[in-house]
Parts: structure tokens; sequence; C-alpha cells
């Protein structure tokens, strides 16, 4: 199991240089488009679980040039760097996602159906396998402020989902935040933030530690990053940090899986050179479990503390090109006196490739311990997400997302673990009308097998709808 644990972290790594190798390459870039930026790195919610972004204008990248190394002064905007899931982030003013109104509103409806909207297996055990039309609608905001030394770029959007054939309540509620902040205190000083939040009651295998099964009354997965960047020399700067992730389920039977994950982190950060920083990074990690759910869960003492010792970089090796990764080992140490610590390789990596003027590709992977499934507070886990977007033409638009999840709870030690894996694929099409209205059709499948049968299913959902920004 442990040769298996270090195989899986190198694949990560491997990857990540596979594609630096080929990111690397030069090549004509003249007059792109980036679609990385706050679009990419913000883990996109899958088509079934809110309105698919939509985008009738620019492509919403942040940057065109490459991004300077993080804590110098080289080049306009700010440099956000990379870490925890996501890669280093280069926003300048006037530029990409900047050079479109700073205030915009939109208006999204669809109609779908999901063919197994309990999410089961068809077990006699279990709720039966039942189709239903889904009608959604939602209200968006975006606000884009650019200042000398302030950036801030925010995404927001509320609605619902009415499902006509569903028991109980047909009615779920959806949400969505995503805000990148950065602020310069002093020239060599910076405060930066990135905000992620989704309210949905479908599988989010596209967040860390984001869960594998639906919940019909729906539950809110957020996750959030703030960071202190001082630059003490041309080349050196350290980064302090601190990040938040949290899962809160709304059914009275799951809130023994709800938690709060909280992570401060010291990175020390040398720039080799304007483009690729090396990076040193200790973390120490804290989750507590909900203690008010009256389920067996609460017996189980899951809370524990986790404390990485990481190496890495963050990388812009062209304009085409940004990521970041890191890899080192994890040790848990749990509160319950009668569970033994453990330890466990860590690899995560991120990276945004322009592929030509009209496409784009991003992927994320990560290894290591994961929260996401009841009962393992040991289990870990490959997460490895990819997906792709490319402009056929001025008005229309394709994206392709996979995400793949493949989680190890025979350690859990606490209640009989279990193992899953889970492929999540998504294609979408949107076509422009005009410079205000758009209509999309998307596809989403989700599969799950375990060794427990009860735990498996298979879903497809269908939408098609339309946008209107103003």
């Amino acid at each position: 199991m442990l040769n298996r644990s270090y195989a899986c972290a190198a694949l990560i790594i491997c990857t990540s240089v596979a594609f630096a190798q080929e990111a690397s390459t030069p090549s004509d870039t003249g007059g792109q488009t980036s679609g990385g930026g706050t679009a990419t790195m913000t883990p996109a919610a899958p088509a079934n679980a809110t309105p698919i972004p939509i985008t009738t204008g620019t492509s919403p990248g942040v940057e065109k040039k490459p991004a300077a190394a993080a804590g110098s002064d080289q080049g306009e905007g700010f440099a956000l760097p990379g870490g925890l899931g996501y890669a280093p982030l280069n926003f300048t003013p006037g530029q990409g996602r900047f050079d479109r109104k700073p205030l915009s509103f939109s208006t999204t409806v669809q109609q779908g159906y999901d063919d197994n909207i309990n999410a089961t297996s068809g077990s006699p055990l279990q709720a039966p396998v039942k189709g239903s039309l889904v009608t959604a609608a939602s209200e968006g905001v975006d606000l884009l402020i650019s200042q000398a030394r302030l950036g801030l770029s925010l995404g927001a959007n509320a609605g619902g989902q009415y499902y006509w054939d569903r028991s109980g309540n047909p009615l779920t509620p959806t949400g969505g935040l995503n805000l990148v902040f950065g602020y310069k205190l002093t020239p060599r000083a910076q405060i930066s933030a990135i905000v992620n939040g989704l309210y949905t009651s479908q599988p989010t295998l596209s967040v860390v530690n984001g869960l594998t099964q639906s919940n019909s009354k729906g539950y809110l997965t957020a996750s959030s990053k703030f960071d202190l960047l001082y630059r003490w020399a041309p080349r050196f700067s350290t980064d302090t940090f601190y990040s938040a992730n949290g899962t809160y389920q709304q059914s009275s039977e799951l809130q023994g899986n709800n938690n709060l994950n909280q992570t401060f982190g010291q990175a020390l950060r040398y720039s080799f050179t304007q483009l690729v920083t090396g990076v040193l990074e200790g973390r120490f990690s804290h989750i507590a479990y909900s203690n008010n759910a009256s389920t067996i869960l609460n017996s189980l003492q899951r809370d524990s503390d986790t404390f990485y010792v990481l190496t890495g970089a963050d990388v812009t090796l062209t304009r085409r090109f940004s990521g970041s990764f890191r890899v080192g080992d994890s040790t848990r140490n749990y509160q319950a006196a009668d569970q033994p610590s453990t330890s466990s390789p860590y690899a995560e990596s991120s990276l945004n490739y322009i592929v030509t003027r009209s496409s784009s590709l991003s992927l994320d992977a990560r290894y290591g311990y994961d929260d996401s499934s009841i009962g393992s507070s040991a289990s870990k886990s490959v997460r490895v997400g990819l997906s792709f977007t490319q402009n056929f033409s001025a008005k229309l638009r394709g994206t392709l997302g996979a995400n793949y999840t493949h989680i190890d709870g025979s350690q859990s030690g606490t209640l009989a673990g279990s193992t899953q894996d889970v492929v999540d694929a998504s294609l979408g099409l949107q076509y422009a009308l005009s410079k205000s209205l758009a209509v999309f059709g998307s596809y989403n499948r989700t599969q799950r097998t375990s060794a427990d049968p009860l735990q498996e299913y298979t879903k497809n959902v269908y939408y098609v709808g339309a946008t209107y920004q103003y």
C-alpha cells in the first residue's frame, strides 16, 4: 500500500512535468485571449449543479502576458501565489477580464432532465431509480474593480432548481460565489484572497474533498485562501497564508459529516528567474467535524491535526502556461486517544495552458488525505480534474470537462471504510445570438463504483437554456 501511495504522488508530479515540457515549446501567441485566471483557477461546478457559466463578450481570462514572479516589482498588476489547488495568477488592469465593463448582471433559465434524481443503484434497500424534468433559473452579478493598488473580481449567482417528479420538497436552492482580490500595502507587501462557494444538491468532484454523492436537500461547500506576501530581497519573499474549507449538509441525517478544515502555512519563496519561483512550505491543518448530529458519527471522534512539509514551484514558462505543484509528506494525529498517528505522501498540482489562440486547457491533480467520506477519517484519494475550452468562432464556444476520484477508505479504523471510484464528465456548447443573449446546451454523466454495491450509482443530466447579460 505504501508503494502504491508513493507511486500516485509521483504520477501527479510526472504529469506536471510533462505539461510543462509541452508548454515551453515556442509558439505564436499574438492576439490570444487567455482562458486562465478566475474562470480556470476556480473549480467549475458541474453542469447539473448550477447553470453553466456563459460569456457573450470576451473570454473571461485575466492575463495576456507572462506573470511576473510573485513578490517582485516586475510588470503591472497583481501576482498571486499558487498552492492549495490554485495555479499562480496574474491579473493586470486594462487587460483580459479587466477590459470589460466593471459591473454586469445576467439572468439564466434552463430546462433539463435528470435520469436518477435519488442517485441510487436501484437496490431494493434504497429509493428506486427515478427520473425527473428539472427547471432551473438564476440571477448573477459580475463586479470588476481595477486600480493602481487594488484589483477585485467578483462573480456570484443565486437561484433554484425545481424537480417536477421528486417526492418531498421539489425545490432546491442553488448559488455560487467566486472572488479574487489583491491589494498592495507597500511596494514590498501584498495581501490577496481567493474565495469560492457553492450551494447545490449534486456531486462536486471538481472541488478538493468535494462530495461524490447527491443530497436532495442540498449542501454548502466552500473554500478560501488568504495570503500575505512580502518581498525581503529582489529574489527572496515569504508567503504567510490561511485557508478554510468546509462542508455543511442541510439533511439532518448527514450532518455528522459536516466539517471545517483550517490550514495555516508559511512558505519561503526564491525566484530563480522572473518565471520560476521555488517554494519550501510548511502547513498545519486542523479539521473538526460536527458534534451536534444524533448519528453514530458523533462517537467516531474524527477530529484531527495534520502537518505538512512540502517543496515545489510556481512557474509561468510562457504566456501560454502557468502552473503550481507541491510534493512532500503529511502526518495526521487524531484527538481520539485510541487512534494511532498515520502518515502519507502528499502531492498537488494545478496547471493552466493556452493551447491555441482560441482554446485553453486546465489540469488539477491531488493525492493525500480525503475528508469527504462518511466514517473514513484516514481515507486517501487521488483526484484529477481536466477542463478544455474551444472557441470555434466569435459566437460558438464548446467546453469539455472530466473529473476522476479514487477514494481508499480501507484504513479509516473507525468505521468500515469503502473504496470507491467516481468518474464525472460534462460537455457543453453555447452560441451567442447577440452581444447580450446566448443559448446553450449541456450534458453531464456521473458514475460511481464501490466495494459497497449500495454506494454505486449512475446518472445522466441534460440541459438546454439561455442567458441574458445586461
